[in-house]
């Protein structure tokens, strides 16, 4: 008997070796697509599924069926393949069948997969897309995006502030129409898709994404113009840091705080908007042309120079604060002169020295000026005479009509007046004056500008000085301007394309500088032109505009253009998107500084891949971030209806993963059975399990009968 037990034991070991299976069924998990465009085809199929597998729906969302023939129209309008995957590989399943239209973008298989193909339903999606950064006012477009798997016949109807639209329309594949209207409040758009398969239909809402925000210094006519046109308008008065998307300057140099061109110029070079207008107070008449001589795009023509001596007390008492200030102003009289301008200095203290006569204020000439002025040094006393009679002479042969002479003392006047008052009054120069502190001889310096037939200032502090010599450069260095009749001739640009303005009625001879675009001209003289200075654009316009235009109905559209135009450089954003796999990628133009894209909760950086251009791959609408900008986007995604041909993408999933497209009868009737598997259960453990028994049943035996081992 024990040997029989031996011989169990080897045989059972030997068995174990060759490693025999015990078929058992295997788990066959099937995947019914129940996003819109296939749940009608499935539904259909179900009645014949196989009642002994698993069942898993999907779309958006997973679900576990009781039956095939179960339904849910709770899983979302979408296609999640990924989710679907990993709800079915959690069931560790031997068999994997995947029956969907294939209307979703491939993705690899974490297990071999079957496929069957059913076709998707006949229908239409809409989609509206609104723009990414619609501004008020102006003429947007909303894209109405139509997609169909399979060709389709079908009635489209758009309502919304542009009126109600209607088509009939064949649609096969994607299908994309713009839905135009003027955006002056919040607006709906609604897009209704009808026809035999059924009906679809989209909504949405817009809102401007901002006003432009205009800070109009000086212009009445312009400041209504714009309000007529939605802009947020602020009439004044200059504040630091200007925060406006646009400035319009209507007043001078004098005018706005001291400080106001440095920050007009640091504004243009960070992107802000300029606009200068010729009001009585603007543009030449202002002195811009002078103080912002690198960032003004027109200058005067024409205009007639003028010459200025300067006669600068440097007595003892101006030394120190006093000095240098006075230095500082005349170095403004020295900036705020034209290349057909004269400026000279002659300095008095006990006696009297030409710091330079007068010369044509070209760059070099103002080099060589300003570097003179720095050398002067205070001393001695306070006689005016020789001084004042060097100036008058030396403006004999000045060969300009308009000429002066501008004296500044802060004591009293040493030597004979007399003589002084009679030269200014048969001169036939203007003769100005400045008095500088208490000190000053102001009763004498009075005088002397009334008998000289100029301009009496009076500056209680040293530090007055160099805007009372800007003031007295504006009065001497002044242009001039021109009433009549102008016509008015366009040149090509976007905003003079069909424009046909009325002739000016003022009208400042200006030629454009060559960094600038001229859009509008008047017989060869510049009326209106533009450029960019640093990140920002400039314009300048030779008119009044409280008298040019009044009554053209097109006055303010196109100045309302032209304002957004010039802020465009901070405003402006230009959306293009381009599928990419079973994303978007997004491509931004535009100046932007830190940009994220929101979605999902999730923030993406944007990565700059060009001078102002940056891109991001989405994969859903979300929100633009850049600085306190919130730019909501809604790309034009790959939508459900996207045309595909699903039946090549099942072929090629299941063919990439080990399995293959099965024919639809393949699940239903008789041939339902080759796709019942076997998942083989190894009986190794089962027989040696077993031939330990036996083996331990031997040893036991032997003890209790004591059979000796052989």
């Amino acid at each position: 008997m024990l040997r029989m037990f031996r011989a169990g034991v080897l045989l059972l070991l030997l068995l174990a070796f060759l490693d025999p299976r015990w078929p058992l069924p295997g788990r066959v998990v099937y995947l019914l697509d129940f996003s819109p465009s296939a749940r009608d085809s499935v539904f259909a199929l179900a009645e014949s599924l196989p009642r002994d597998g698993i069942y898993l729906a999907f779309a958006e969302r997973v679900a576990r069926l009781p039956a095939p023939t179960a339904r849910r129209l709770d899983l979302g309008e979408g296609t999640d393949l990924r989710a679907a995957f990993k709800e079915a590989l959690a069931l560790r399943p031997d068999r994997v069948v995947l029956v969907s239209d294939g209307l979703f973008p491939p993705l690899p298989a974490p297990f071999p997969l079957d496929a069957v193909y059913v076709p998707p339903k006949p229908h239409v999606e809409v989609h509206l897309v609104p723009p990414p950064y619609p501004l008020f006012g102006e003429t947007v477009g909303v894209g109405v995006v139509l997609e169909a798997p399979v060709p389709v016949e079908a009635r489209l109807r758009v309502e919304g502030p542009g009126g109600s639209v209607e088509k009939s329309l064949r649609v096969q594949g994607r299908k994309t129409l713009a839905y135009t209207f003027s955006l002056t409040e919040e607006a709906q758009v609604r897009a209704v898709v009808e026809g035999a398969w059924g009906r679809s239909e989209a909504q949405v809402s817009l809102e401007p994404a901002d006003r432009g925000k205009a800070l109009v210094l000086g212009d009445p006519a312009l400041a209504r113009y714009l309000e007529a046109q939605g802009f947020q308008v602020e009439e004044g008065p200059f504040r630091m840091p200007l925060e406006a998307d646009l400035v319009v300057v209507g007043l001078g140099v004098l005018d706005l705080p001291p400080g106001a061109p440095e920050a007009l110029r640091e504004y243009l070079r960070r992107g802000g908007g300029l606009l200068f207008t010729a009001t009585p107070k603007g543009l030449f008449f202002g002195g811009w042309d002078r103080v912002l001589p690198e960032d003004l795009p027109l200058k005067p023509l024409g205009r007639k120079g003028a010459a200025l001596v300067l006669v600068l007390d440097v007595s003892g008492s101006m030394e120190g604060e006093k000095l240098s200030l006075a230095v500082a102003g005349a170095l403004e009289l020295v900036r705020s002169a034209a290349p057909e301008d004269y400026l000279g200095v002659v300095l008095f203290s006990s006696t009297h020295r030409v710091l330079f006569p007068p010369r044509p204020m070209t760059e070099q000439g103002k080099k060589e000026a300003e570097s003179l002025l720095l050398s002067v040094r205070a001393e001695g006393g306070t006689v005016l005479g020789p001084a004042f009679r060097e100036a008058v002479r030396l403006l004999e042969d000045v060969p300009v009509d308009r000429k002066g002479v501008l004296v500044l003392s802060d004591g009293l006047i040493s030597d004979s007046q007399d003589p002084i008052l009679s030269l200014a009054e048969a001169s036939g120069l203007e003769v100005s004056t400045m008095a500088l502190g208490p000190d000053a001889d102001r009763a004498f310096l009075k005088k002397l500008a009334q008998r000289g037939g100029g301009r009496y200032y009076q500056a209680a502090t040293a530090q007055e000085l160099p805007r009372l010599f800007l003031r007295e450069g504006q009065e001497v260095f002044q242009g001039e301007g021109l009433e009549g009749r102008f016509p008015v001739q366009t040149r090509p640009h976007p905003l003079t394309q069909g424009l046909s303005p009325p002739p000016l009625s003022v009208l400042l001879p200006a030629r454009a500088e060559p960094w600038a675009e001229v859009l509008l001209e008047s017989e060869g003289r510049a009326v209106l032109a533009m450029g960019e200075r640093g990140e920002g654009r400039v314009a300048a316009l030779a008119t009044d505009l409280s008298r040019s235009w009044i009554g053209w109905e097109g006055a303010a559209p196109f100045l309302g253009g032209l304002a957004r135009y010039l802020m465009g450089s901070q405003k402006a954003l230009a959306l293009y998107t381009y599928p990419e796999g079973h994303q978007v990628r997004a491509v931004v133009l535009g100046r932007l500084e830190t940009p994220l894209f929101l979605s999902g909760g999730r923030e993406v950086p944007l990565v700059p891949t060009g001078p102002e251009r940056y891109e991001v791959l989405a994969g859903e609408p979300g929100v633009l971030l850049d600085g306190k900008r919130r730019l909501p986007l809604t790309l034009p995604l790959p939508g459900e209806w996207t045309p595909r041909d699903g039946k090549e993408v099942l072929r090629a999933l299941a063919e990439a993963s080990g399995g293959a497209l099965l024919d639809p009868e393949t699940l239903v009737g008789p041939g339902a059975g080759n796709l019942r598997t076997s998942s083989p259960l190894s009986l190794r453990p089962y027989l040696l399990l077993m031939a330990l028994s036996l083996f331990l049943l031997e040893r036991f035996l032997e003890r209790r009968l004591d059979v000796p081992r052989p």
